[in-house]
Formats: structure tokens, sequence, C-alpha cells
């Protein structure tokens, strides 16, 4: 398993980090990446991939932090993605939900990473919450024949994955995806597993953004690497395949598309 999307240099971790590593490699984990969200996170993921041989870090600042991007903190993300342990830039993109920096500075700041992405041929990884038209069409703005990244958390509709997919970004799901019984309250199909059964498994990858999002049965608790696979396991059963094809095939996903 590789779970493309973990926050564990953030202070929920800071009495048992090691073991929580050590449980993730010891069960089934392979490699792990964690996210940077603003400056200072996006060192502390460097350090933590510097030191761990499997961990894999991104470099990028959040649009909840977008009012703190300048030319300092742009060129300082620019020094930590040269460093072949740092594979994405990330997490970027827009947030019209908490609106905590004005959508104007989100904007302009995910325009601002998405070049610096493009100038150094990274990947990247994209938050959108409450955001998806305004983002679609920064995307379509900048689409590159070098163009990747992930929809990270996706919870959409069939319609907008599909417009993700036509540029070619994988889709991430998370804990989210367990939260729900296989049929609405009115014996309806929901719209996220539509989403899944529909999707291109080559397109595909788990993440866990622990320590947030606890997927069923760990809901309630401390999210942590390790239980990535009850998300593997819920979209194996929507999509009424094994876990083993799961696991195998988002975890070469991953490899492909952040080179690991």
């Amino acid at each position: 398993m590789i779970d493309t999307h973990t926050h564990i240099d953030f202070k929920e971790f800071d009495d048992d980090r090691e073991n929580v590593i050590k449980r993730f490699f010891e069960n089934g984990g392979e490699k792990m990446i964690n996210v940077g969200c603003d400056l200072k996170s996006s060192i502390r993921s460097y350090e933590l991939a510097k030191n761990n041989e499997n961990i894999f870090a991104s470099a990028g600042i959040h649009p909840h932090d977008a009012d703190t991007v300048d030319k300092n903190s742009l060129k300082k993300i620019e020094e930590l993605v040269q460093h072949y342990k740092v594979i994405a830039v990330g997490e970027i993109g827009l947030d019209y939900f908490r609106n905590l920096s004005s959508q104007e500075k989100q904007i302009e700041a995910f325009k601002l990473q998405i070049e610096l992405a493009e100038n150094h041929n990274m990947p990247l990884i994209i938050h959108c919450r409450d955001a998806y038209n305004d983002l679609l069409d920064i995307l379509k703005e900048y689409k590159t024949s070098n163009w990747r990244g992930v929809i990270h958390c996706f919870a959409a509709s069939q319609k907008i994955a599909e417009e993700f997919l036509k540029l070619g970004f994988y889709i991430g799901f998370t804990g989210i995806v367990t939260y729900y019984k296989d049929k609405s309250e009115l014996g309806n199909e929901l719209e996220i597993y539509k989403v899944i059964k529909n999707m291109p498994l080559d397109k595909i990858l788990i993440e866990t953004d622990c320590p947030y999002l606890s997927p069923v049965p760990e809901r309630g608790k401390r999210n942590e690497p390790l239980f990535v696979k009850h998300i593997a396991e819920k979209i194996a059963h929507i999509r009424n395949t094994s876990f083993k094809e799961i696991e195998k095939t988002t975890s070469e996903n991953a490899v492909k598309l952040f080179n690991l």
C-alpha cells in the first residue's frame, strides 16, 4: 500500500510518530507521501523524507494560508522542490468553504505555485472545496503537455470527475468513502459510489489525509497511514473486485505519477 497523502509531521503525532511510521511499514505499507501545507510543514515534511527511505515529501502552501504567499515563501518552496525526496508541489488549490484567505489571494497563490511546478516539471497535489468551477477554469488555462497531478480528497460529482480526467489528473479518495451505506435512505446509489465505479482504475489513488478523516471502522480515532487499507477495502467493495487488485494498482499509479 502507498498512502499518497499524510500529515504525520503534525503535532497530533508528536508523542508516537516513530511508532506510527513503524506500524505502517510492518503491516503492508510500502511508501507514504507527507504533504506540506505551509512553509513550516513543507520543511518538516522534507526532514521526515530525508531521514526515512520510504517516506517522500511535497512542498506547497494550502489555500487557507494563501495570504502568506510572497516572493520569499515561494523562493523557499522552490528550494525544497529541488531535493530528490520532494516529489510534488502541494497541497495547493482553492477553498471557498472556509475562506481563511481571500478568494482573490487564493487564486493568485494557486497560479504562482502552478507556474513553479511547471518550471520544475513537478506533479501537483490539489485541494479543492466548494470551488470546482474556478479551479477547473484555472487548470484549463494552464494546461501543458507535462500536466499531471492528483485531485486530493475527491467528494464531488461524476461530471466534475470526468472534467479532471480529461485534463489527465488522478483522483484521490480518503476515508470519506467509508462513511456511507451502499444506498441512500431513498434507495438511490450515492454519487461518490458512481464516481468510484466509473473511474478508470489506473487513475485512482488512496490517501488517509491523517490525522483527519479516519475511515470506518476507525472513525472517532486519530487517523494514521495504516488505516489506508480500509479505504482500499471500501473501493474494492464498491467496484466488486479484490483488495489485492486495488492495493496493487493504486500503488502502481502512485509510483507512476510521483516517480517514486
